[in-house]
């Protein structure tokens, strides 16, 4: 079996070296030559400015059959003038909205204090009344 394997070792060819290929700046110079080609320089230029002219805004009347101009609106209230009975209205709902939160917030404040007496009583207040006993050393 080893026969077999030096056999095929030695019928299989080296495999050929890599093709590298250095490029220089000079071999790129005479391969733009060989081809015919030109070495380019660059050029500069600039713009012409483009001048910004404002056309001139025609109006033109539109006519077409039924168009009497810009719509009127369909309801006419005058904002300037609020009745008496649309003020007290307003002031009505502001002070029950702010009756809610003043509510809420006097519910929440009596759970904080009543909380912290609690913890109070219970870390505090208890040790003192109830000292706990400290087992004699024998």
């Amino acid at each position: 079996m080893e026969e077999n394997l030096k056999q095929y070792k030695s019928s299989v060819p080296p495999p050929p070296p890599p093709p590298i290929i250095i490029r220089t700046m000079e071999s790129d110079i005479q391969a733009l030559e060989q081809g015919g080609g030109e070495i380019s320089h660059f050029q500069s230029f600039k713009l012409p400015e483009i001048k910004s002219e404002e056309e001139p805004i025609i109006e033109t009347k539109i006519n077409v059959a039924g168009y009497t101009g810009p719509e009127k609106p369909i309801f006419n209230q005058d904002t300037s003038v609020l009745t008496e009975q649309a003020i007290e209205q307003e002031e009505a709902f502001q002070e029950e909205t702010t009756h809610k939160w003043k509510s809420i917030l006097v519910i929440i404040g009596i759970l904080v204090i009543v909380v912290g007496l609690g913890f109070l009583g219970y870390f505090v207040v208890s040790h003192w009344i109830f000292p706990q006993e400290t087992p004699a050393a024998q």
